[in-house]
């Protein structure tokens, strides 16, 4: 009767205390934190004289639970003493410090509703032990986490971060931050406990993500040999069980995040580019009047500067890969004069040029998503604010790293300024936006336009945004160990991906279409406060062919007079100690310029998304033609000489494109049908018979080649009844993309790969991919670089900054970068807004239509851009009106 009274007492003091839990400003553990600690004593006693299994685990449990409890409370109680140093101000309360305290706090109230739920129903004959045992083990474990990453906060970054500086560890090594981060135990943030921080909603949103993230691993990973039905069928069997053990799902999302390969990352991300749901955003979302692909073109760009003195040449970009045209999307709510299709909707009000336009670089940790991906908030942008939007598909890394995004960004900038007409804008205002790696890219081109003296953008608005490329620890970086959507194993590898090279490498400069290995260069450049005097003479300079990819371009008296009498008799190249131009050869730009689309853009058809085509011509082809030729230019030939011959090729064909060989389950070598070409990247091989050993000859291996083809095409088309085809590989794609024709865009694609081909992908390299953290940053440094790191842009440069709002989210590791982004350009005068969004996770504008908590924060990105714009108050209720209309 005693500990049934004791329980009643309980369940009380829980009601008497719920009301308190309601407000998010307010510290929930002063008035919750006691009914816990008193549930978690009453539950320990509880159990303690429970003989059974369950009951004795439920005790120990409840011990363990309490001793994490005593000792996270202690040390949130001591950061929570220093976080207001490091807020923006006092109404903008957000830093990395602050986080990790709130992230207690709602640990405390998840205990407090599973010790609720037990109390409740302990005595109850429906009361499943075995349940809440794992509940009880899992937030031991997650507490336990946390006492060590709040140990290392309060007794290392809160001692190294002075001044209110959140990103004082500049000094420490980057092997600090993997030491550490190996020493966190993670599975019980991607058990049962995933997303606890987060809104209850997308709790489940973030679990299911987890779930799909787990079963796709393992199509990923899956014996190369099998077929895609039977790995989909493998996927299903081992899905269902992620689905009902949390236990197997967190030790699989770790092992994952710890060892899969960025090839994995872009795979996966990948999915979310799919025809079925990419139209999702059309047929639920806003309706757009234009929805219209640009291709801009890889050619040298000409801006006049802003104080009208001379003419800018940026030169076409170069690195890494070979010049192709960059995409860009153009999307509208309404018609505007200039824009394309406006002659064949003749039925349509055109609506005169807009006065604003706004250019978008999308996310995606530089190495996937593209403009359809983030479309779902896209249009609604388009349909809130009311302007254009170009949408900008910079190339992705790792093909395309640091610092071809930037140049190809900065390309398509310049031509938007120079045909603002096509865009149905008069560029009277340009506000540059941004998310995730996208933010960082419109830095970077802000930077690099303040330095060549191009208009730069009229308003910046940053969402979630990495300002500082250091593999240095802060509070915020910590984050990282428990976000369910951009894990920390992905976050640094879509680092490296991007702006990673060997240590001892400062920077990448590469020659057009220079696939080697990066060469190293200054990093120190310096910026020349001297103001440019440039005269008509000046401008006729041409930079074509000049690289200053990794340095600004100075284009002063000096600098343009050393660019004009380079190739002179007797003058050094090397006169200038600041110089960062990388000759190149005549042919090579003669071969550039061939291999350029020399329109000054190019418009698909109105409704379409095709892009480009690019025709593959076979191997089996091309060693048919080769033959041919041989064989008719060829003088006469004695029968027997044409039978070896022909003999010959045919055993060639078959060993080099047929025909292979491996062992089977009983150690017999066995011939199977070969799928690729040993130029391309092998995909899955098929065992579609076995042979024995006798009937080795040219026409039986022929005849069961024969069969195979058969069996193998009649496999490929009842597979989901669909044919298996060689495609181009999309962008997001890990598969290793055929070098196209020098006309030819293998970035731009007629047909996005379908799911069973993102799943196939190129099996055989994939079990050899995995590596750990460590091994893979072992030698290995980032690019020290202000155009990559904006924080250590020139305060002369940052001050000159436009108006700026950055919107991030307390729980992102970007967080102590946008803080420490907006205090710098709020000291240096520059207008500028920064909102901590609540609970919710990075990326979080992409998932606007499946959580209502996402798309208030969308709505507060729309807000922000408008301001940007100057758009009014009355501008804002007609944009209201418009937006329930196309919905």
């Amino acid at each position: 009767m005693a500990e049934d009274r004791s329980g009643e007492d309980t369940v009380s003091a829980v009601t008497s205390s719920a009301a308190s839990m309601a407000p998010s400003h307010t510290d929930p553990s002063h008035s919750v934190l006691p009914t816990v600690m008193h549930m978690i004593e009453n539950n320990t006693v509880h159990f303690k004289y429970d003989d059974s299994e369950y009951g004795q685990r439920l005790h120990s449990g409840f011990v363990v639970l309490k001793e994490n409890m005593d000792k996270v409370v202690t040390l949130s109680d001591n950061v929570r003493k220093e976080v207001h140093r490091y807020d923006f101000d006092e109404n903008t309360p957000g830093n990395g410090f602050r986080s990790f305290t709130n992230i207690v706090q709602q640990a405390i109230l998840c205990v407090f509703d599973l010790c609720k739920q037990i109390c409740t129903g302990r005595d109850s004959l429906l009361f499943r032990k075995g349940h809440f045992v794992r509940e009880v083990e899992a937030w031991g474990q997650t507490l336990a986490s946390l006492v060590v990453l709040l140990e290392y906060i309060a007794g290392v970054l809160l001692p190294r971060c002075e001044d209110g500086n959140l990103l004082s560890g500049t000094t420490s090594s980057p092997d600090e931050l993997m030491a550490m981060l190996n020493s966190v135990p993670q599975y019980s943030f991607y058990g049962r406990c995933v997303g606890f921080h987060y809104y209850p909603p997308l709790r489940k949103t973030l679990k299911y993500l987890n779930i799909c993230l787990s079963a796709f691993s393992e199509v990923y990973y899956a014996d190369s040999n099998n077929s895609f039905m039977q790995r989909t069928k493998n996927t299903v069997m081992l899905g269902s069980r992620y689905v009902v053990d949390a236990e197997l799902r967190s030790r699989r999302i770790v092992d994952v995040v710890q060892y899969s390969s960025v090839d994995f990352i872009k795979t996966f991300w990948s999915v979310a580019e799919t025809d079925l749901l990419t139209q999702l955003p059309g047929m639920v979302g806003p309706g757009l009047a234009i929805q219209q692909a640009v291709m801009v073109a890889c050619e040298e760009q000409q801006v006049e500067r802003q104080d009208g003195t001379a003419t800018v040449v940026i030169p076409p970009p170069h690195s890494h890969i070979e010049p192709r045209p960059i995409t860009c999307y153009l999307l509208s709510s309404q018609l505007r004069e200039g824009m394309p299709g406006e002659r064949e909707n003749k039925g349509t009000q055109v609506l005169p040029p807009s006065d604003c336009l706004l250019i978008h670089c999308h996310g995606g940790g530089f190495v996937t998503q593209s403009t359809k991906a983030q479309e779902v908030f896209l249009r609604e942008w388009a349909v809130s604010v009311g302007v254009p939007i170009l949408s900008i598909d910079y190339s992705l890394a790792p093909e395309a790293p640091y610092p071809r995004p930037l140049e190809e960004v900065l390309t398509a900038y310049c031509w938007a300024l120079n045909n603002m007409t096509l865009l149905g804008s008069t560029g009277k205002k340009i506000v540059l936006t941004g998310d995730s790696a996208g933010g960082n890219l419109i830095a970077g081109l802000t930077v690099k336009c303040l330095e060549l003296g191009i208009r730069p953008a009229d308003g910046l608005f940053f969402a979630y945004t990495p300002f500082a490329f250091e593999l240095i620890p802060s509070p915020a970086r910590l984050l990282a160990v428990m976000d369910p959507l951009l894990p920390l194993g992905f976050a640094l590898r879509c680092l490296k991906a991007y702006a990673g090279v060997p240590s001892r490498e400062g920077s990448r400069v590469t020659t057009p279409g220079d696939n080697t290995a990066p060469t190293t260069s200054s990093q120190d450049s310096k910026l020349s406060t001297a103001p440019s005097e440039l005269t008509d003479d000046t401008s006729q300079v041409s930079t074509k062919g000049l690289v200053g990819a990794s340095e600004s371009l100075e284009l002063t008296d000096d600098t343009s007079q050393q660019a004009s009498m380079k190739g002179r008799p007797g003058v050094s190249d090397t006169q200038s100690d600041t110089e960062s131009f990388v000759e190149v050869s005549e042919s090579d730009v003669k071969e550039a310029e061939e291999a350029m689309v020399k329109s000054p853009s190019f418009l698909s058809e109105p409704g379409s998304d095709t892009l480009t085509t690019v025709s593959l011509t076979s191997d089996t082809s091309k060693l048919e033609d080769s033959a041919t030729k041989n064989s008719n230019g060829s003088e006469k030939q004695k029968p027997e000489e044409k039978e070896e011959r022909s003999r010959r090729y045919v055993a060639e064909f078959l060993e080099k494109y047929v025909l292979d060989s491996r062992t089977d389950k009983q150690g017999r070598r066995v011939p199977i049908l070969r799928t690729g070409s040993e130029e391309s990247e092998p995909e899955d091989e098929t065992i579609l018979y076995e042979a024995q050993n006798n009937g080795s000859g040219i026409t039986a291996r022929l005849g069961r080649a024969k069969d195979a083809v058969v069996s193998g095409i009649s496999a490929g088309l009842t597979s989901f009844g669909l044919k298996r085809k060689e495609s181009v590989s999309s962008p997001t794609s890990p598969s290793k993309q055929t070098q196209p024709q020098p006309t030819q865009s293998v970035h731009n694609t007629a047909k996005r790969a379908s799911f069973s081909q993102i799943l196939m992908g190129k099996q055989g390299s994939r079990r050899n991919s995995r590596c750990s953290l460590m091994q893979e940053f072992s030698g290995v440094e980032i690019i020290r670089d202000h155009y990559l790191s904006p924080l250590s842009a020139p305060h002369s440069i940052l001050a000159k900054f436009p108006p700026s709002a950055i919107l991030t989210v307390e729980y992102d590791f970007c967080l102590d970068d946008d803080v420490t982004m907006a205090k710098l350009l709020r000291d240096l005068g520059v207008p500028v807004t920064i909102d901590v969004m609540e609970r919710l996770p990075h990326g979080f504008l992409s998932l606007s239509m499946v959580s209502q908590h996402s798309h208030v924060g969308c709505k507060k990105a729309v807000s922000r851009i408008r301001q940007l714009c100057g758009l009014s108050d009355e501008d804002d209720a007609v944009a209201a009106a418009a937006a329930t209309g196309k919905s």
